[in-house]
């Protein structure tokens, strides 16, 4: 099977899968792995590097074709810093990967992600092999109480707006597919460039991987986008809005929705 690998669990259960881990990281950036590779390692899992787009010196030619600066500038309402198109370029090649490779998905893990002790578990039932996207880590989550399944020892919330971080995430060929058409060209932050509510994504809790706390360990993103964010230009919104039912039921939503993170 084209993309199949083998990992062994903790139980020493083989596996064999066309959904690997594929870890995202940049060149050169050995020692900001490696507590994760040692945490997969002692977990029996297999893993594949993924070498993203370095846009800590500006991007490289050949990917400027693939952003939208102005679109980008129009959606944020401040400009995006080289480093946060190449975060985001990083993850629609992960999306290339699997359409690419004839993949079912991935599950996909930034470098410095934190495993759980359950991580493995989570794995091994197979709860990973969502049909669209889920969320393993997240923060500014919400969801609606009564929108959400089980998962063995764990809930899957369907978020009722943008949640933050993609840290750890799974997703299928499906939502790789919707994820490259919306970033043909890359005009938004890598989380989340669509709507996570029409997407039918998942937020999981308990979350099984954990992330540094900002301005704790090593980051490629935080420097330049505080610079970028202090250029916000603050838009008044179209009243136009109002006259949409589309606005009301996401303002329903909103309402309505309590904090999944945890």
């Amino acid at each position: 099977m084209s993309g199949a690998f083998s990992c062994l669990l903790r139980q020493d259960v083989p596996v064999q899968t066309d959904w690997p881990i594929l870890i995202l990281t940049l060149q050169g950036d050995e020692a900001r792995r490696q507590p994760l590779l040692d945490q997969l390692a002692a977990m029996g899992l297999s893993w594949r590097l993924i070498y993203g787009v370095d846009g800590r010196q500006g991007l490289p030619n050949d990917c400027l074709p693939l952003i939208d600066r102005e679109a980008a500038r129009g959606r944020m309402k401040r400009p995006m810093t080289d480093a946060e198109f190449a975060c985001a370029l990083s993850h629609r090649r992960i999306c290339e990967i699997i359409l690419d490779e004839g993949l079912a998905g991935a599950l996909v893990l930034e470098d410095d992600a934190i495993l759980t002790p359950d991580f493995a578990d989570f794995l091994q039932a197979g709860f990973h092999r969502t049909e669209t996207l889920a969320l393993l880590y997240h923060y500014s989550g919400r969801a609606l109480p009564w929108q959400r399944r089980k998962a063995g020892r764990w809930l899957m919330h369907r978020p009722t707006r943008r949640a933050s971080g993609c840290t750890a995430y799974t997703l299928s060929r499906h939502a790789a597919r919707d994820i490259l058409r919306a970033t043909t060209p890359v005009a938004c932050v890598s989380d989340w460039p669509v709507d996570l509510y029409e997407t039918k994504a998942w937020l999981v809790t308990p979350q099984i991987v954990r992330h540094p706390p900002p301005g704790e360990g090593p980051s490629h993103l935080d420097k330049d986008r505080a610079a970028a964010e202090r250029q916000t230009v603050r838009e008044k919104k179209n009243p136009a809005r109002f006259l949409k039912a589309r606005y009301y039921r996401g303002l329903i939503r909103r309402r309505l929705a309590r904090p999944v993170d945890g």
